[in-house]
Parts: structure tokens; C-alpha cells; sequence
């Protein structure tokens, strides 16, 4: 299970995330709730993750949404992005004879 004690999640999931996670998936009728890029229609794909839609420490079901598996690994990974691009520093460095 990706959300098992063996992930690399910075942040806990409550012990009760299984009945959590069955909730949000029921709530959401197992369908990704994720809006198309190319169509602007709600995705069609079956949910099988459920994503912590603003902070990552907050499991109330307002911040709680099924996705498919496409749509979860595209916003993990853009948000992972946006988190490396933060912490780069400038690769050029500055000419020493330019003043600062």
C-alpha cells in the first residue's frame, strides 16, 4: 500500500486512513474527480488514490478527493517540481566583476 509505513511521505497519515480513504472514495462514487485539460469534463477513469487537496496534514474530507492514478501521480509530481525549483539556487554565478 503506497500510504503504508514503508512510504516516503513527509507527512503521517492518521491511523484511521483506511476508513478515511474508503469514505472519500465512496463520497466521490470511486470516479477520478479530476477536470480534463482537453475537454473541460470531469475524467471518466476509476478513483483508486485519494489526494489532500491543499495541506498535507489536514484529512478533513473537505480537503479530501478521489483521483485515478494518472491524474494523482501528475499533481505529485508537479507538486514536487514546484518544491525543487524552490530550494534551486542560481546556476550562473555572477561575473566578480559586477557589483552587487
Amino acid at each position: 500500500m503506497p500510504w503504508g509505513p514503508s512510504s516516503g511521505r513527509t507527512t503521517p497519515l492518521p491511523r484511521n486512513w483506511p476508513a478515511i480513504r474508503r469514505a472519500i472514495l465512496e463520497r466521490d462514487g470511486h470516479r477520478c474527480t479530476a477536470i480534463r485539460g482537453d475537454t473541460g469534463a470531469r475524467c471518466d477513469a476509476p478513483a483508486t488514490d485519494v489526494d489532500h487537496i491543499d495541506a498535507p496534514d489536514d484529512h478533513r474530507p473537505a480537503n479530501l478527493r478521489a483521483l485515478c492514478g494518472h491524474h494523482h501521480r501528475r499533481r505529485t509530481s508537479a507538486q514536487g517540481g514546484r518544491a525543487r525549483s524552490q530550494r534551486r539556487r542560481p546556476t550562473t554565478p555572477k561575473h566578480p566583476g559586477l557589483k552587487t
